[in-house]
């Protein structure tokens, strides 16, 4: 059976039927169910979040939509295994026999541990660098970290087209130097995703004990940590470089109006205090920048105000350099 696609929030699942509507000139929700032959309930299902959408449903009905919208919902989205009402079901039987399912998971720890490469472990009080504070501000973007019975996960995601280079070559290296292991990177094909998987306590404790950041989901209320707030300019602004290696977003507008195309970087995190954290920063620092009205996304307009950006913030993540290289030029 098929996976199933589900939303991380509301917001993103209107946007997302919204642009439906728009990429394939549809004028009503009628339409839309007389071309992909579904029943009215199920797409009302689908559009209230009742129902998780079918993958191949999902991939009939996203052609036309840009790039920047792609990779958008790409990071706001998460697929759930054909079985997993069957997980789910799982788990109201592991509350009722907890001891006896216990005892075999035990069992198997005991024989996974005697069979996998062990995990060098790391002081968690390692020096503030400009590289730790980067990796900070790229798990603040786009990262994740929770416990699993025995296991520490923290993971990242992206394209697995355009970011293979950037975890493999740019984000490894600093793990490495950092904690002393590499991460597992795993490609899902199907949905061109890559998933960067650290399995380390330390890590774990370092980002949820020291950095004070939350597990689990987190994109909502996630803010720089004190420890960065509170340390030089160098250090603060690598965490917000790695923040906008994340999730950060440069184009060009190329209407008839301006004689150039005109840059802008967007960084839309739907967080309005980060936001207004970001904001601040910037502001002691002259980098010029405007915001929406609900703080949920801030943009840097002009090839003067974007420069001073790149002089100041130094992205890592090759997704921009084709950009910066068109900056160069006009």
């Amino acid at each position: 059976m098929e996976k199933r696609v589900s939303f991380k929030s509301k917001k993103t699942r209107d946007l997302f039927f919204k642009n439906v509507l728009g990429i394939h000139k549809f004028n009503r929700w009628k339409d839309l169910i007389l071309k992909f032959k579904i029943p009215r309930k199920t797409l009302e299902g689908y559009r209230n979040g009742r129902l998780t959408l079918p993958e191949t449903f999902y991939n009939q009905i996203i052609p036309g939509f840009d790039e920047e919208s792609l990779i958008y919902f790409k990071k706001n989205i998460f697929y759930l295994d054909s079985n997993w009402g069957r997980v789910k079901g799982g788990r109201i039987t592991y509350s009722k026999y907890k001891k006896i399912f216990d005892k075999g998971r035990i069992k198997g720890m005991k024989f996974i541990n005697k069979n996998r490469v062990r995990i060098p472990r790391f002081d968690t009080n390692l020096f503030l660098s400009k590289e730790l504070s980067y990796f900070i501000g790229l798990f603040i973007g786009d990262g994740f970290t929770n416990k699993y019975w025995e296991y520490y996960l923290t993971q990242f995601t992206g394209d697995k087209n355009k970011e293979k280079v950037y975890y493999e070559k740019i984000i490894s290296p600093i793990s490495e130097k950092l904690f002393g292991f590499l991460p597992k990177i795993k490609e899902e094909i199907k949905t061109n995703t890559l998933r960067v998987n650290f399995y380390s306590k330390d890590l774990f404790l370092l980002i949820t004990n020291r950095f004070k950041i939350k597990t689990g989901r987190k994109s909502k209320t996630v803010l720089i940590p004190e420890e960065i707030l509170n340390s030089n300019e160098d250090i603060l602004l690598s965490c917000i470089a790695g923040i906008y290696d994340a999730e950060g977003c440069f184009y060009f507008d190329n209407r008839k109006s301006y004689k150039f195309p005109y840059p802008a970087i967007a960084l839309h995190m739907n967080n309005p205090q980060l936001i207004q954290q970001i904001s601040n920063i910037f502001l002691r620092n002259k980098i010029k920048h405007s915001y929406t009205s609900n703080y949920s996304t801030l943009y840097i307009y002009g090839k003067e105000d974007v420069s001073l950006f790149l002089s100041k913030i130094k992205l890592l993540n090759p997704k921009y350099t084709p950009k910066i290289e068109m900056l160069k030029k006009i």
